[in-house]
C-alpha cells in the first residue's frame, strides 16, 4: 500500500470533494459529532472502499455523499455542483441524475418483476414506457439476468436480487455508484460474484464506485481504502494489488468441484446428481392440463370450421397433436418461471409421467361415463374409440394390460420429447 498523495488520477478534476465537512446531531441530551472536519477528494473512475466499525461515521459519510443528508459545516461538491447547501427537492434531482444506489437489503418491490423494479428510476424521469423497457432490459442483461426479466424477487436468489438492484442503479447511466454494505446479506460465494461484477463495471465502464463496509476482506477488492474512526478519516491509502474477485471466485469454484469429486469417488457433482431437479410445483401440471384442453379445442375448431373436415382420423389426431404441442410449449415456459430455471431431464420425465397418469385417468372416466349415455353424447369419431376399446377388451385381460402400458408409455415418451424440444435454454 502507498500513501494517498500518489493516488491515480492526481491532477484531474474530482467527481466527489468534501472540504472540512462536519455533521452534528442534537439528541436532546447533547450533541453527537458524527463527522469531524473531513476532507476527501475522489476522481472519476476510482473504486474506493470506506471502512469502519459501528459508530465510526461511515454511514453518515454515505448519507452525505448520497445527498440524503446535509453537512452541518463544510462544503460538498459533486460533479462540479455545490450540493451541500441545496434543499431537499434540488438534492433529489442530483441523486436521480448523478448517483446510483446499491443497498444491503436490495430494496426491491416484492410484487413487481425484475424488469419493473429496474424501470422505476426511469419513471421518475418521465421516460416513455417503450424506452424504459429497452433500457431496463439492457441493464439486466449487463448483469447476467437477461433470462430473469419476468421473475419477481421471491423467485430470485439473494445474489440475483442484488444483481437486479445493481441493474436498477445502472439504468440511469450514473457516473457514481454508492454501495452500502452490498454483500451484507450474501454468502461468501455470492459476495464474490457481486464484487466481481462491481470491479468489472469500474474497469470496463469507468464507473466511479464508493463502497461502504465494515469487512476488511470486502474492502480488499477496492483500489483505495479509507478507514474512519470517531467521525474522522484515520487512513487513506491505495492498494497496489487489489484482490481480483473474479479470480478468487474461479479458485473457489475449482475447490468446490475438487471436494465434490473426491466425495463422489472422483466424479464431478453433476455426474453424481444425474441431472436431478427439485419438486415440480403443482401449478405446472395445472397449467399444462389447461393448455392441453385449450390447444386441442383450438385445433378442433380450426379443423372443423376452417377446413370443413367432419370425420376420419384427422378429426381425432389433429386436435390431439395440437393439444400436446400447446401443453408442452406453455408448460415448459411456466415451469421455468415457477422454478427459476429450465426443467432438468429428470423433472421433464416426472412431469410427463404424472401428467399422463392424471389425464388418462380422467379420459378413461369420461369414456366410461360416455358409454353409459352414448345415445346422447356419442358421435361418429367418439363411438369409434369406444368400439376399438370393446374389440381390445374381447381379446382378454393380458392384451388390455399390454395395450394400456404401450399407450401410456408412448404418451409419456411423446410428452417428454415435446417438453425437451420446447424447454427454453438458459
Amino acid at each position: 500500500m502507498v500513501a494517498a498523495a500518489s493516488l491515480p488520477g492526481a491532477g484531474r478534476a474530482p467527481l466527489v470533494e468534501l472540504s472540512r465537512v462536519s455533521k452534528d446531531y442534537d439528541t436532546g441530551g447533547g450533541v453527537v459529532r458524527a463527522m469531524r472536519e473531513v476532507s476527501l477528494s475522489i476522481v472519476e473512475g476510482e473504486f474506493v472502499a470506506i471502512v469502519g466499525t459501528s459508530g465510526s461515521g461511515k454511514s453518515t459519510m454515505m448519507n452525505i455523499l448520497g445527498c440524503l443528508d446535509r453537512p452541518t459545516r463544510g462544503t460538498y461538491t459533486l460533479a462540479g455542483l455545490d450540493v451541500g447547501e441545496r434543499e431537499g427537492d434540488s438534492r433529489a434531482i442530483v441523486r436521480n441524475r448523478v448517483i446510483g444506489f446499491i443497498f444491503q437489503g436490495f430494496n426491491l418491490l416484492p410484487r413487481t418483476t425484475a424488469l419493473e423494479n429496474v424501470e422505476l428510476p426511469l419513471q421518475y424521469r418521465g421516460v416513455s414506457a417503450r424506452e424504459r423497457r429497452r433500457r431496463a432490459t439492457a441493464a439486466l442483461r449487463s448483469v447476467g439476468l437477461g433470462d430473469r426479466l419476468d421473475h419477481s424477487p421471491s423467485q430470485l436468489s439473494g445474489g440475483q436480487q442484488q444483481r437486479v438492484a445493481i441493474a436498477r442503479a445502472l439504468v440511469t447511466d450514473p457516473p457514481l455508484l454508492l454501495a452500502d454494505e452490498p454483500t451484507g446479506n450474501l454468502d461468501s460465494r455470492t459476495s464474490l460474484e457481486v464484487l466481481a461484477l462491481l470491479q468489472a463495471l469500474n474497469r470496463d465502464r469507468g464507473i466511479t464506485i464508493i463502497l461502504v463496509t465494515h469487512e476488511r476482506d470486502i474492502a480488499a477488492c477496492a483500489a483505495r481504502v479509507i478507514t474512519m474512526r470517531d467521525g474522522r478519516i484515520v487512513t487513506d491509502a491505495v492498494q497496489a494489488e487489489p484482490m481480483d474477485a473474479a479470480a478468487e471466485l474461479a479458485t473457489l469454484a475449482q475447490a468446490e468441484v475438487g471436494g465434490a469429486a473426491s466425495e463422489q469417488g472422483g466424479d464431478p457433482p453433476h455426474a453424481a446428481s444425474g441431472g436431478l431437479g427439485g419438486p415440480v410445483p403443482f401449478s405446472v401440471y395445472a397449467v399444462m392440463a389447461l393448455a392441453l384442453v385449450a390447444s386441442a379445442a383450438a385445433g378442433a375448431l380450426y379443423l372443423f370450421l376452417g377446413l370443413g373436415m367432419r370425420g376420419g382420423y384427422a378429426a381425432f389426431w389433429v386436435p390431439v397433436l395440437a393439444g400436446e404441442c400447446g401443453a408442452a410449449w406453455v408448460g415448459s415456459r411456466w415451469a421455468r418461471r415457477a422454478l427459476g430455471h429450465p426443467m432438468t431431464s429428470d423433472q421433464r420425465v416426472r412431469v410427463a409421467f404424472w401428467l399422463t397418469g392424471g389425464i388418462e385417468s380422467l379420459a378413461v372416466g369420461a369414456l366410461v361415463a360416455a358409454s353409459a349415455v352414448k345415445t346422447v353424447l356419442a358421435r361418429e369419431w367418439f363411438q369409434g374409440v369406444l368400439d376399438h376399446l370393446v374389440r381390445i377388451e374381447k381379446r382378454g385381460i393380458p392384451v388390455v394390460v399390454l395395450v394400456s402400458f404401450a399407450v401410456v408409455g408412448l404418451l409419456v415418451l411423446l410428452r417428454y420429447l415435446l417438453l425437451t424440444l420446447f424447454t427454453p435454454r438458459r
